[in-house]
C-alpha cells in the first residue's frame, strides 16, 4: 500500500506500521504489536502516544494491563480536515499580515535614491548586469544609444557579449538613435529581443532606462556609467523616452 499521503499527514513510518498492525490486530499489549510492526522496544510507547495524540490509537485496562486499539480509520479524514483549517489559517495570515508587511518594506527599499558611479571596462560589466538583474525574462527595459562610439571595436566586443546574456535570459529592449548612426547599428548592433527606431532630432546618448534605475554610459578611454536609483527620475525618463518613440521611424 502506498503511505505517501500518511507521510504528508503528518504520520512517520513507525507511526504508520504500528497503525496498519493495530488494524491487524484489532486489540493487542505491546508485545505483539513490536513484533507485526517490527519497531524497537524502546520507542513502542512513544509511537503510541502520538498516535493516541493524533485520535488514531485508544486503550482499555484489562486486569491492570493495557490493551490498544485502532481507532476508526476515518478519524484520518478528520486529520486531514486538520491541516485544511491550518492551511487555510497560514493563508488568511499571509494575505492579512506577511504580505502587505513585505510589499511596504520592498515599496520603501523602491522609493530609496541613490547614485552609483561604475569606472573602467570591468566596471561597466557590473553596470549593464544591473539590468539583467533587475529585470525578468519577458520584460523589457529602454535605451537612448551610444553615438560615435558605437564604431569602436571594443564597443562592438561589449555589446555583443552584453546581448548574448540579455537574451539568453529573455529580456527585451527598445532603442531609439539618431539616423546619423543607423549604418553602424543595422551592421554591428541589431540583436534578437530588440526594437529600434530612428530619429531626425537631437537625443540624449547611453542613456539606458530599466526598473527604478536610470543609467548614463560615457565611453571615451576609461568608460564610466553613472546609475541613478530614483522612481520618480526613472519614470520622467520612461515618460520622456515614449513620446520620443511615437514620434520615431
Amino acid at each position: 500500500m502506498d503511505t505517501k499521503i500518511l507521510n504528508q499527514l503528518g504520520m512517520a513510518d513507525s507511526e504508520i506500521r504500528v497503525y496498519f498492525a493495530l488494524l491487524k490486530l484489532e486489540t493487542s499489549t505491546v508485545g505483539p504489536i513490536i513484533g507485526e510492526a517490527k519497531v524497537p522496544d524502546s520507542k513502542i510507547y512513544a509511537i503510541l502516544e502520538k498516535l493516541k495524540e493524533k485520535g488514531l490509537v485508544s486503550f482499555v485496562i484489562k486486569n491492570n494491563v493495557k490493551h490498544f486499539q485502532a481507532s476508526d480509520p476515518k478519524n484520518l479524514l478528520r486529520i486531514l480536515d486538520g491541516k485544511e483549517r491550518e492551511i487555510l489559517e497560514q493563508k488568511k495570515e499571509l494575505e492579512d499580515k506577511i504580505i502587505p508587511q513585505i510589499e511596504q518594506k520592498r515599496k520603501l527599499t523602491e522609493e530609496k535614491q541613490e547614485a552609483t558611479v561604475y569606472e573602467y571596462f570591468e566596471g561597466l560589466k557590473s553596470a549593464f548586469n544591473l539590468i539583467l538583474n533587475a529585470l525578468n525574462p519577458g520584460e523589457e527595459y529602454q535605451a537612448f544609444m551610444l553615438g560615435k562610439a558605437l564604431e569602436e571595436k571594443r564597443v562592438i566586443r561589449f555589446f555583443r557579449n552584453y546581448h548574448a546574456k540579455r537574451i539568453e535570459k529573455g529580456i527585451k529592449v527598445r532603442l531609439l538613435s539618431q539616423n546619423i548612426f543607423k549604418e553602424v547599428i543595422n551592421k554591428s548592433h541589431k540583436y534578437q529581443g530588440m526594437k529600434i527606431r530612428f530619429s531626425d532630432q537631437k537625443l540624449p546618448v547611453g542613456v539606458f532606462i530599466f526598473r527604478n534605475h536610470v543609467m548614463t554610459v560615457i565611453w571615451e578611454e576609461k568608460p564610466t556609467a553613472f546609475v541613478i536609483k530614483s522612481r520618480k527620475n526613472y519614470e520622467y525618463y520612461k515618460e520622456f523616452f515614449e513620446d520620443l518613440w511615437l514620434a520615431s521611424k
